[in-house]
């Protein structure tokens, strides 16, 4: 059996990782008994924690013939990016890099005959980067969260784009090109976004359980 995944969140990485390999143990067993094979390089685990520069000891797995996990300091699961403590601060630095590789594309569309107009760059910036970016916010852009360095990031972000679509200099203000370029500040849109999708949740039916 392979994509097997393990997840744990406790105040010290001791006392999780005594639970990881507890639970992995048991797992292992149950797979066993039931006549199948435990493909031990397929399956995931992780444990989280707030702790600061706390020791991440390694897993030893040789109890049930598996190898020597070593811990890893960044976890990607369905395009989204899990770090030990839960800020998600490369899961935004990766997407914000993303869309300024995407942007610094799109500059070649200047190179045509006609060029294209700053409304047209506003779309392309709206439909094709915008989206990229705020790619699983609802992740990280919760009341109390820690979100300064992810608001930054994206704030960079969207100052690139509000030049390219004004032309302006380089020094300019940030909220002066972005007001030009009819961008929302990023914080704005986030709340935004954030009040419709906490709107959509609730309108959604609950069914109610049937018994058998």
């Amino acid at each position: 059996m392979d994509d097997g995944l393990l997840i744990s969140q406790e105040k010290s990485y001791s006392l999780s990782s005594s639970f990881l390999l507890f639970s992995y143990n048991i797992m292992s067993k149950i797979l066993i008994d039931a006549g199948l094979v435990m493909e031990h390089s397929k399956t995931e685990l992780f444990h989280f924690t707030r702790a600061h520069h706390p020791p991440n000891p390694s897993i030893d797995l040789s109890s049930v013939g598996g190898p020597v996990i070593s811990p890893k300091p960044i976890w990607q699961y369905l395009g989204f990016y899990f770090d030990c403590r839960l800020n998600f601060n490369y899961h935004t630095h990766f997407y914000a890099t993303k869309c300024l590789s995407t942007l610094s594309t799109m500059k070649m569309l200047d190179n045509s005959s006609r060029g294209l107009l700053p409304i047209q760059k506003r779309l392309l910036y709206r439909t094709c980067i915008l989206l990229i970016a705020l790619y699983g916010f609802q992740l990280w852009f919760f009341k109390g969260a820690p979100i300064v360095k992810n608001i930054t990031e994206l704030k960079k972000m969207q100052q690139r784009a509000a030049l390219w679509i004004t032309g302006a200099f380089r020094t300019s203000l940030s909220e002066g090109i972005e007001a030009i370029a009819g961008l929302i500040p990023i914080t704005l849109h986030l709340c935004k976004l954030n009040g419709r999708h906490h709107l959509h949740y609730v309108s959604i039916p609950h069914m109610p359980l049937t018994p058998y």
